[in-house]
């Protein structure tokens, strides 16, 4: 692969991880993580997903 790609690649990759720390920033606190909290929001996703079928 070219060097150039290599590079361009690993840019990339820095912007989009830095976009997601942004993102993850609540008031310039990062808000916790916590797997029961995500889990409860995918669950109500996908009961908002089937009520508009």
């Amino acid at each position: 692969m070219n060097n150039l790609l290599q590079i361009r690649e690993k840019i990339n990759k820095a912007a989009k991880l830095k976009q997601a720390q942004i993102l993850a920033t609540k008031n310039g606190e990062v808000t916790p993580y916590r797997r029961s909290v995500f889990q409860e929001r995918v669950k109500a996703a996908q009961k908002d997903l089937e009520k508009l079928d």
